[in-house]
């Protein structure tokens, strides 16, 4: 017994520890034979679609919209379009105010069928060489679309993705939030290297409608599109200047669920596309980037059942006690989360457990047959003042290691 407990801590260790450190360190390696160059922008620039899905998002559209409107793009070069998946609130009337400035387009689907079905019949009948995919809560900084569309001076990029900025509320979601977009932001510019960037950001990526691929309806589109390009060819690169910022969720059941939500659309994705992926290298980049991490939800439990029966050997005692340090700090943060006590010792291990947590949930759920169509937004990322919510002003997280950029304000950006 105390053979195999060894053997598995062992083993769920080195795969946590590939999980984190090891898949992006062997990144890093390959990436050292295949820098891109960084691309230029074009004097001829080409023709670009952007597409908004909504759904009931009167309370955001009006500033979603006025952000477009000042983009820095030829504005006949730009054509923007809001498909409106069955919005019964104000949504479309508010939309229908800015038809003719800035070439805005309402598309409205009386019937509410889900993003994927939205955005397929949103594309029909575009003629632009680029579609860019956003969402109503997202604004763009002025130059994105620039940024986004000169990587496609490169022919063989077909998918470009850009970044995503968190305006951080202080609460210990928001910042868990941030600090998970920013190792994604470095496995993007990883895997940008080997123009394989492995999924986009769903509210800022572009990719040449040449290569658009209608989206199944219970896969997200900035999970299957990539896939898509990939398998017939394409590069999907990693854009950092290319900016979009967005609010965090604010409560934990909001987070939570949007987690499990996302990862049951992986999973879901991933079964539909696994034949048609791009390649057995991209296959491994799910595996290490993805499946692995989901599954460290599952592992923990196990490593820490295990790790039970070897309590009379001082090393695992130790790294027992270890483990629980690590989940009182995980509660105390949970005490704490929307307090005014900030300290990564507490948010950190507040968020992983909760999106390990989370991780689990959606693999049972998806293991009994659960599945998703439509993606619920989350509230708290649209408008907080609406929820009597006592949050500290948002600030900009930009990514330093140390210290934080000064409170900006949300008009400020919009």
């Amino acid at each position: 017994m105390d053979v195999a407990a060894k053997l598995l801590i062992a083993i769920i260790i080195t795969l946590i520890f590939y999980t984190y450190v090891g898949y992006p360190m062997l990144l890093m390696v390959l990436g050292i034979f295949s820098r891109r160059k960084k691309q230029l922008e074009d004097e001829e620039l080409p023709s670009v679609a952007l597409i908004v899905s909504v759904h009931n998002e009167e309370r955001v559209i009006r500033e979603k919209i006025e952000n477009i409107l000042k983009i820095d793009y030829p504005p006949d070069l730009l054509r923007v379009i809001v498909a409106s998946d069955g919005s019964i609130d104000d949504t479309d009337a508010i939309v229908r105010e800015y038809e003719g400035k800035g070439n805005i387009v309402l598309k409205t689907f009386e019937r509410r069928e889900g993003k994927s079905a939205t955005l397929n019949k949103a594309v029909l009948g575009i003629e632009e060489d680029i579609l860019i995919f956003s969402d109503a809560n997202a604004f763009y900084r002025e130059d994105a679309v620039r940024k986004l569309v000169r990587n496609f001076n490169d022919e063989e990029v077909g998918c470009v993705v850009g970044r995503l900025v968190y305006m951080d509320s202080d609460s210990y979601v928001g910042q868990g939030e941030s600090l998970y977009w920013k190792y994604e932001g470095l496995l993007n510019r990883l895997e940008s290297r080997l123009k394989s960037v492995l999924v986009a950001t769903g509210t800022l990526f572009a990719i040449r409608r040449s290569m658009f691929r209608p989206v199944m309806k219970d896969v997200a589109n900035d999970f299957q599109t990539p896939a898509e390009v990939a398998s017939q060819g394409g590069g999907i690169v990693y854009e950092g200047e290319a900016i979009a910022w967005e609010r965090t969720s604010y409560f934990l059941t909001e987070e939570f669920g949007r987690k499990k939500r996302i990862i049951i659309r992986g999973l879901t994705g991933f079964n539909h596309l696994k034949n048609c992926f791009g390649g057995r290298f991209r296959k491994f980049q799910f595996y290490s980037r993805k499946m692995l991490r989901w599954w460290v939800g599952a592992m923990l439990p196990v490593m820490y059942t295990a790790n039970v029966f070897l309590l009379d050997e001082p090393v695992f005692y130790t790294f027992f006690l270890l483990q629980n340090a690590f989940y009182i700090f995980a509660i105390i943060g949970a005490i704490l989360r929307r307090g005014r006590i900030r300290s990564r010792v507490f948010f950190i291990p507040f968020y992983f457990v909760m999106v390990n947590a989370a991780a689990l949930a959606a693999i049972m759920m998806y293991s009994s047959g659960g599945r998703l169509s439509s993606w619920e937004k989350v509230e708290t990322t649209r408008d907080m003042e609406d929820h009597h919510l006592e949050v500290p002003r948002l600030r900009v997280i930009e990514g330093k290691k140390k210290g934080s950029r000064r409170a900006e304000k949300i008009n400020k950006i919009t």
